[in-house]
């Protein structure tokens, strides 16, 4: 494994290790900065269009209730037009770690989103019990159907969200990722999952416990069926 991928993965464990920090967000930038060098070039131009995007969605959202439903920003600071400040970062640190576990299995690009974007609505299945537990937002809109008290619309709305962000940056992106960096997408994945497990409060354990097995389920079938394929194919 080469030096920048080392010294990237380093810094993404030990973000998840201090990930009730806000250095968290430092560290995993850090690595992307190392990354972008040589191994995923493109890799900022995915972080800018997560950005803009994440943003403008949470912008719409908390002044029209679309496409999540109606919410509230309260105790997570700073905000800026209402939204947390951290969250559009955090969707670029998402979204990098599902883009680059849906590359690791699928080569072509319509899959490869729809994957990236199915992994995203995984992580908030950890995300939204834990911040919503903290009031960093407060949900308004309420329906039958819900996860732990978290509307589904949320959740449609992540998966267009992050289908539309993904879509923009092969569209207007070279992509090109180092085959040893992508190998370690499914690693960077699952600690991301298992870190929301282990440092969710009491209260919203259990949502957080079923989003990391529901994650190695997703995944696993994936790498079986892609077995399979190749299998079948020789």
């Amino acid at each position: 494994m080469k030096n920048d991928i080392k010294t990237a993965l380093t810094l993404i464990v030990l973000a998840n290790i201090l990930k009730k920090s806000p250095i968290y967000l430092l560290l995993y930038f850090l690595a992307f900065i190392i990354l972008s060098r040589r191994a995923w070039k493109a890799l900022p131009k995915l972080l800018l269009w997560a950005f803009i995007v994440g943003f403008s969605a949470e912008l719409l959202g908390t002044h029209s209730c679309l496409p999540f439903g109606c919410y509230e920003y309260v105790n997570l600071k700073p905000q800026i037009f209402g939204v947390g400040l951290s969250v559009p970062f955090a969707w670029g640190i998402f979204g990098a770690v599902a883009y680059l576990t849906a590359s690791c299995f699928f080569r072509n690009s319509i899959k490869r989103i729809l994957f990236a974007a199915l992994l995203m609505v995984v992580i908030d299945l950890s995300v939204d019990p834990i911040m919503t537990s903290w009031k960093a937002w407060v949900w308004k809109t309420t329906t039958s159907l819900n996860w732990f008290g978290i509307p589904w619309t949320n959740y449609l709305g992540w998966f267009l969200v992050s289908l539309a962000f993904f879509y923009l940056y092969e569209r207007f992106s070279n992509i090109q990722i180092e085959d040893k960096l992508l190998k370690l997408g499914p690693l960077i994945y699952f600690l991301e999952m298992f870190t929301f497990a282990v440092y969710a409060p009491t209260s919203v354990r259990i949502p957080t416990m079923i989003a990391f097995a529901i994650s190695i389920v997703v995944i696993l079938l994936v790498y079986f069926w892609k077995n399979e394929s190749i299998n079948l194919k020789r």
